[in-house]
């Protein structure tokens, strides 16, 4: 009986110090300055050709609201990580909570669809004057049952955007265009501009107008604004708001909401190389 006691406390300090290793690393990586670098993308929809840098975590959790003249749909929380191979590469993983309520119907809440992609910058870097990239994603139904229901589109959908970036002092310029393959439903196009500026005390202000097209006419088209405020060396603010100004259904989306917050953590090895570093 002592023996099997002896042995659970053991496996209790086990875990109780592995979990308290793991806090430690997080807290060091949120509060020591590292050369990691936030990228664009949210808030806004239009992408752009920055990766977070090898080693280098962007995790972006946030909330997003949609509405239209049938429908209120919140994906939140929203994950949205982001790895950096080499200086180049990002890896990406996105996975939603959706909640959706129509009128006069009971809301709807489950596990939105996962999305997966690589981006692959092979033209320039972050400050340079000309960046290119490209970024395909494939998105696929996590939840059968939410497809069934019409509250994720049903099948997986294969994005092939391209992204270029012109830097003008503090000014950048982003435009992305890129070809969306549905395996059930209408291919399209999607089109992106946004622009960034960087303003005092580590803040941002951002724009975007962005299109998609499954037919002869646009199906949607929005009007984004929004900024980025650092508030410590690795944790940044998000927020947008946007109206569109033009769509052909009324259960396309008229106003997006964007908030959350992004975190960019190094890898283990870089925490405690600047721990130990004079």
């Amino acid at each position: 009986m002592g023996s099997r006691q002896q042995r659970r406390s053991k496996l209790e300090q086990r875990i109780a110090n592995l979990v308290t290793g793991k806090a430690v690393l997080l807290i060091l990586s949120l509060l020591i300055p590292m050369t990691g670098r936030a990228q664009g993308g949210p808030p806004l929809i239009t992408d752009d050709p920055d990766t977070p840098g090898p080693g280098f975590w962007e995790i972006n959790l946030s909330a997003i609201t949609e509405k239209s003249h049938r429908e209120r749909r919140v994906e939140g929380p929203l994950a949205d990580i982001n790895y950096g191979v080499g200086h180049r590469i990002q890896l990406k993983f996105e996975i939603p909570w959706v909640s959706q309520s129509e009128t006069g119907k009971q809301l709807q809440s489950r596990i939105g669809n996962s999305l997966i992609g690589v981006k692959w910058r092979f033209v320039g870097g972050e400050k340079q004057k000309i960046a290119w990239a490209t970024y395909p994603q494939l998105e696929i139904n996590t939840s059968r049952s939410m497809a069934r229901r019409g509250i994720v589109d049903e099948g997986w959908q294969f994005l092939f955007p391209t992204e270029l970036t012109v830097q003008i002092r503090r000014l950048e310029l982003n435009g992305e265009v890129g070809r969306n393959f549905a395996e059930k439903g209408d291919n399209g196009l999607i089109f992106g501009i946004s622009t960034e500026v960087e303003l005092p005390r580590e803040f941002e202000l951002l724009g975007e107008l962005h299109a998609t097209r499954t037919g002869p006419i646009l199906d949607e088209f929005i009007f984004n604004i929004g900024t980025r405020k650092q508030l410590t060396p690795q944790i940044s603010l998000l927020f947008s708001a946007g109206r569109t100004l033009h769509n052909t259904s009324a259960e396309l989306p008229f106003s997006r909401l964007y908030i959350g917050l992004q975190f960019n953590l190094p890898h283990r090895n870089e925490i405690f190389q600047s721990v130990v570093r004079p």
